[in-house]
């Protein structure tokens, strides 16, 4: 990876062709995005903005014949962050902007998308029901979880899509760079306070906003991760432990994201990286 994040480097040339050439094959929109957002956190806007403009070509091409825009929101969303972060924005600040990004992207999307969704929900219920333990929901209740899945799902792509392009800048220019940042991440108070009044409205109106609920915490679980990183990092954990968590957060998904948001507000809060001390010893 690193390998292709110094040829799109060479020269504006190579960035665009790298990526128009992801854009333009199936399920690479992310390799496109974080060559984007790469060019842009590194060379600023002027550059970045002349490498989207041309991926925008092969992108408008599969909007034309899919008439789905999530390609299209992604790159323009992983941009705007790569720009944010370049102009002196935390990482904090960054998931923030992210939820209010992911926000609005999910809102055009099933306004512009509306016949994807319809697919989605005819897709449900010829398939799912049929499927022991998955109940029968009705169009209304299915197109609020899509819209709130929907939501999550671009929120973390977007990080994750920022987060290797960032990486890949350490890598060129700053090696450790981004591991520092990463493990740094803490939200401040009144953002975190901020998050749980936002879930207490949802459980409060659970019947209408109760699905909005995982959308709201995501900034707290990718700081709950960053303290994870941390932890391991300064308690000389190998490398192998923290792919056995990943391997367990992806098994037990809904176990462990109340468990790290939690974990992120009490971070919040206590600034739990000074309270804990491990030794130095290799």
């Amino acid at each position: 990876m690193q390998s292709l994040a110094k040829f799109a480097m060479r020269s504006p040339l190579h960035a665009i062709g790298v990526s128009a050439l992801a854009a333009s094959l199936p399920l690479l929109i992310w390799l496109s995005a974080s060559v984007i957002a790469l060019v842009a956190l590194s060379q600023g806007f002027r550059a970045g903005a002349n490498v989207f403009l041309w991926t925008l070509i092969p992108m408008g091409i599969g909007f034309y014949y899919t008439s789905d825009p999530t390609s299209v929101f992604l790159v323009i969303s992983v941009f705007l962050l790569a720009l944010a972060l370049r102009n002196r924005f935390s990482w904090e600040q960054v998931l923030v902007f992210a939820s209010c990004i992911s926000l609005i992207g999910t809102f055009l999307f099933y306004n512009i998308a509306s016949t994807v969704f319809d697919q989605l929900i005819d897709i449900y219920n010829q398939i799912l029901p049929g499927t022991d333990g998955i109940p029968a929901l009705e169009d209304k209740e299915l197109v609020k979880i899509m819209i709130a899945g929907y939501s999550v799902m671009f929120y973390f792509f977007s990080i994750a899509v920022l987060s290797l392009a960032r990486w890949w800048q350490s890598c060129l220019y700053n090696p450790s760079g981004f591991g520092s940042e990463f493990h740094s991440l803490r939200l401040p108070p009144l953002v975190s306070m901020a998050i749980v009044l936002a879930v207490i409205f949802c459980l409060v109106f659970v019947d209408r906003l109760g699905v909005w609920v995982p959308f709201v915490v995501s900034p707290l679980f990718i700081a709950g991760l960053g303290l994870v990183h941390w932890t391991f990092e300064a308690a000389k954990i190998s490398s192998f432990w923290l792919i056995g968590f990943y391997i367990g957060l992806f098994l037990f998904f809904q176990l462990f994201f109340p468990v790290l948001t939690s974990i992120a507000i009490i971070d919040s809060f206590f600034d739990l990286r000074s309270r804990f001390k491990f030794s130095k010893k290799e």
